[in-house]
Order: C-alpha cells, then structure tokens, then sequence
C-alpha cells in the first residue's frame, strides 16, 4: 500500500512524506494523510491584514500569488477526488481553520480560501436531505477534553481512543445531522463531531482529531486500521469491454506465449495464495492481542475458535457475538473491547439475557464465554487488570467463561505447536469465571 503523508507527523513502512506544494499528484496512492496545520502559511508570511483585519489579494496587483494559489487548490482538489473515487482513502487532521485570505477581482465577487481549500466538492444526499460538501459545513476552532462517544466498532478506533484533546469541531450551520451523511466516530458532550467517515465513490475520507502520540507510535495505532478499511472498499475493473477488441500487431504471439506458461504458474500461483491465506489467518488471530476495533476482536476470536476444532459463525442477532459448536459441546461467545481500562459488566448484560432467552424460550443450552481485551496499545506484558471485579464476579455467579484475548492467544499457539485442542475445547466450555491456558 503506497501512503503519501502531506505535513503529518508520521513515521512508517511505506509512508512517503512530502508538503501539499511539491507532492506527487495524490491520486496514484491508495491512501493520503494531510495535516492542514500548515497551509496558512502558503499566504500568511506574504500578505499584511488590511485596516478591516482581513487578509486580501486583488489579482494583478499580487505578483501572480492569488493565481498561484488558486491553481495549486485546484489540482489538488481534482487529484483528492480521482484518489476518492477509485477507492482510496483521505485522512484529515481536524485542525482550526486558522487564518484565511480573500481574493478580490477588481470586477467579481471575492473568493476565500482557507486551510480545507483542498477539499473537493461533494454532494451529500440522504433521502430528502442534501448537504453541499464542504461548503454547507463549518470547521471551528473549540477546544476540549470532553471526549465522547467513540464508535468501538470502527478499524481506526484504536487510534481515536489515544485522544485526549480536540482542538476544532465539524458543524453543519442549517443543524443538518451530520450523522445523516457519514459516520460520525467521536463526539464532545454537546454533540459537535470531532471525528467524521464519508463515502464518496468507492473511497472514504475521514476527519480525525490531532494526537500527542509520538510519530512512530501513531502509524502503529493508524495503519492496521488503514489496511482494515481497504479491504473493506469494493473494487470493480473499470476497464472497458470493447478494449480488448482492438489487438496489435505481435500481441496474439505473446499471449499464445504467456498461455504455455500458464499451467506452471497456476501451480505456483495456487501454492503461493495458500500461503499468503494461512499468513494472513494468522495475522487475524494476532487480533487477539492487537485488535482495530471490536470488530477486529470478533474476527480473530471466531478465526482462533476455528483453529481450536469449533465451527464458528456469527450470531444473527448481536454483532459483537458468534456461535461455536464442536463434540464436547455449543456455546455463545461475546466479545468486548476496552482500549484504555479493565472491560466491565456493561457488555456482559447482553450475554446474560441472550444465554436465558436461548434456553428459556428456543429451549437451547449454551455455554456463555465473554472474550475480553483491554489496554490493546501496550505490550501484553505491561498491561493493568483486563476486567473488573464486578465482571469476574458476575461470571463465577452465572457460569460463564471469562477469557482474555492474551489466554486464547496462548491456547491456539499451543494447539498449532501440537497439543491436543480436545482438552482445551472442553475447559472453555466448562470454565465458570476466569479462563486460563497452561500448556
């Protein structure tokens, strides 16, 4: 994955870092990060406020700067909306809008230009509602710690829960709810959106809060979740089908060449994929100690019940809950996720009354596991308690499993390593409280 970083502090594989200026054009990467901190200061050290306070350039009178910068936006607009839609992905610092500059024709309306300039245009519809992107909506500059609402669910979760502090707010000024249009990610307690997810042709561009994490641990929290969303964007050949019609000359020899090799390459190729798939499986279960969001956490927990002996599948009712099923018996498994403290008994509830509605009323007994993990961005070993007492209680009290991410982990490591899953199988589904793996 090619990642361009346009003035945002990020160190990583694969990153290429460069300014909004000198950047090659944004759309031949997959994903763009811009920091809009500093676009301010393409004007700013050139232009003196007049006497009413607001910075202006009148065209021709500017030694080309209003043109300069209106054609710089310009492209950058055009090649953002290319990167959109193909599938590619946008991520925003949310910053204050900072200081802008009005370009006054002699004889035309003035035009603004501010730090989100590069924006392309968007129109938002959803069923009645219509919002104009990004003119119908307003970045202001409000700060705070009053974090609220972050969507545990979404692939760049474990990044907003690093957050501390906001500095900027998306608004819509008609109260259009913004919710309506995109995804909204993290809130303050009074409802203004500090993180943002829009859909635009196959691609997302995102609105993300400023962190105090250091550049290398940022790409650490970022990039998981970067390669979770591009798996998620579908993809179609946009080729079109007349194109083939039109041959060259020598072109048939070549291809009847590359169809001689093609039985070799089909066996290497085979092999090959089931190699990246088991890699890639594995990589999954990692999920147990590294999750992007709950929903990563529920994909590594069925992929390593899986590789326990069960069969897994995803319960039809609760997201964040699946079935297993094997010889030695069924249960419900429920998954939470807890990025900066011990997991309590809130997502336990659900558990509970999914367990007695199962049996009292479809007349079916499962065995109720809750997989947990808590303080994901720290290393297994420096991490605090991974639930609360009240929840080992509960637990112990109703007969269910209570079981660690880091647990799991070591039971599958040691069911791949050789041992024996039946013996693991039957102790999860016969656990009451806290799990543990000894191999």
């Amino acid at each position: 994955m090619r990642i361009l970083s346009l003035d945002w502090d990020i160190e990583g594989s694969g990153i290429e870092r460069a300014s909004l200026h000198d950047a090659d054009s944004l759309a031949s990467y997959e994903a763009v990060l811009i920091d809009p901190l500093g676009i301010p200061e393409l004007w700013l050290p050139h232009i003196a406020p007049d006497r009413d306070g607001v910075r202006r350039l009148i065209p021709g009178y500017d030694r080309g700067l209003s043109r300069a910068l209106e054609n710089l936006l310009s492209v950058r607009r055009a090649e953002l909306e290319g990167l959109l839609r193909t599938g590619g992905l946008a991520l925003v610092r949310l910053r204050a809008p900072g200081e802008s500059v009005e370009i006054a024709p002699p004889n035309g309306p003035p035009r603004h230009i501010d730090a989100y300039a590069f924006l392309p245009p968007i129109s938002l519809v959803r069923e009645r509602q219509y919002l104009a992107f990004p003119r119908g909506l307003k970045f202001l500059s409000r700060a705070g710690k009053d974090l609220q609402g972050l969507d545990l669910s979404h692939p760049l979760a474990g990044y907003l829960a690093q957050v501390r502090r906001y500095e900027a707010v998306i608004v819509s000024p008609m109260g259009l709810p913004l919710e309506e249009f995109g995804r909204v990610l993290l809130r303050n307690r009074i409802g203004d959106v500090l993180a943002w997810e829009i859909r635009f042709g196959e691609g997302r561009l995102l609105f993300l809060p400023p962190t105090n994490l250091s550049p290398r641990a940022e790409a650490e929290l970022l990039l998981p979740g970067l390669f979770t969303l591009l798996e998620e964007v579908p993809s179609e050949d946009i080729r079109p089908a007349w194109l083939p019609r039109y041959t060259l000359p020598q072109e048939e020899g070549l291809r009847q060449e590359l169809d001689a090799l093609s039985s070799k390459l089909e066996e290497l190729e085979r092999r090959r994929a089931e190699l990246w798939e088991r890699l890639r499986e594995f990589e999954i279960v990692k999920g147990l100690l590294h999750p992007a969001g709950t929903k990563a956490l529920l994909r590594a927990g069925m992929r390593a019940f899986q590789l326990l002996g069960f069969s897994a599948t995803a319960d039809e009712v609760d997201p964040q809950a699946f079935r297993v099923e094997a010889p030695e018996g069924n249960g419900l498994v429920r998954v939470a996720w807890s990025p900066e403290g011990p997991v309590s008994l809130g997502p336990y509830r659900p558990l509970l009354l999914a367990l007695d509605h199962l049996r009292l009323e479809m007349g079916e007994t499962l065995h109720g596991v809750m997989l947990v993990a808590a303080e994901t961005s720290n290393d297994p070993k420096r991490r605090g308690p991974r639930y609360t007492e009240s929840l080992r209680r509960a637990c112990e009290k109703h007969g269910i499993s209570l079981v660690t991410g880091e647990e799991l982990f070591g039971a599958v490591r040691a069911v791949l390593g050789g041992v024996d899953p039946v013996p693991v199988r039957r102790s999860l589904l016969s656990a009451t409280g806290p799990w543990r793996w000894t191999d």
